[in-house]
């Protein structure tokens, strides 16, 4: 059953990805996050005064992209217990979830280099800083596809006992509205519709726990009752073959 182990290791995989990034984010001393509205100086000044920080925080930042990889491949191998599910959504949830791995990788690099030479001009630290930030905030697209594809996925499930129960469809598809205010983050500086404002970042943050929680305890559900119907069947298998 080592299989199981694996998939529960890629389910949990979920929360470490979630936690990683958002240490990331106390040790870089960006809670609260750098206000778009600051002058380079100021920007400058706070990746002078939390080099080192920054850098660790940068780190975590990467290393959660990993673990959102896995967390996916183990979405996909669940959808895959759904009869009749078309290989395109298993193939189009992977995809798009190896794709939005890059919003947990970019700021992260982006962050580093930002923080590698922190003497140098103000001006060059701001535009790096703002590449981060718009660029880990705005793109929400790539989550659209990948919980659209797997609320599809859950609301055609057949079964009187399907592999994820209806609700948590609704959870995806509830998320992914919700983090969608950030596409009005270049035109606000400062307010709700800020990068560190309360409909982009701070409501989203919330939202993208609670995301991740439900699907974490909803993966590892699944994977419980795939192995009771694999130890189900080993009997019956070894009967027909006696």
């Amino acid at each position: 059953m080592h299989q199981m182990v694996f998939q529960r290791i890629c389910a949990w995989s979920g929360m470490v990805c979630v936690t990683l990034f958002f240490t990331a984010f106390a040790f870089a001393h960006f809670i609260p996050p750098l206000s778009p509205h600051m002058t380079a100086a100021q920007i400058a000044h706070h990746y002078q005064s939390h080099t080192n920080s920054i850098r660790f925080g940068a780190v975590l930042m990467l290393l959660s992209s990993m673990f959102y990889a896995a967390f996916t491949a183990v979405i996909s191998a669940q959808m895959r217990r759904i009869p009749g599910i078309h290989p395109v959504a298993i193939y189009t949830q992977l995809a798009a979830g190896a794709f939005a791995c890059l919003t947990f990788l970019v700021p992260g690099l982006l962050f580093e280099v930002a923080a590698f030479r922190p003497d140098r001009d103000p001006s060059q630290t701001l535009l790096i800083n703002d590449m981060a930030w718009i660029f880990l905030v705005m793109p929400w697209m790539p989550f659209l596809t990948q919980n659209w594809t797997f609320s599809y996925a859950i609301f055609s499930d057949p079964q009187e006992k399907p592999v994820f129960p209806r609700w948590l469809a609704y959870v995806n598809i509830w998320a992914i509205i919700i983090f969608s205010p950030s596409v009005l983050l270049p035109f606000f500086k400062t307010g709700v519709f800020a990068w560190n404002g309360l409909l982009v970042i701070w409501i989203p943050a919330f939202a993208f726990i609670l995301q991740f929680v439900a699907n974490v305890w909803m993966l590892l559900r699944a994977i419980d009752s795939e192995e009771r119907e694999v130890r189900t069947a080993a009997p019956e298998r070894e009967l027909m073959h006696a």
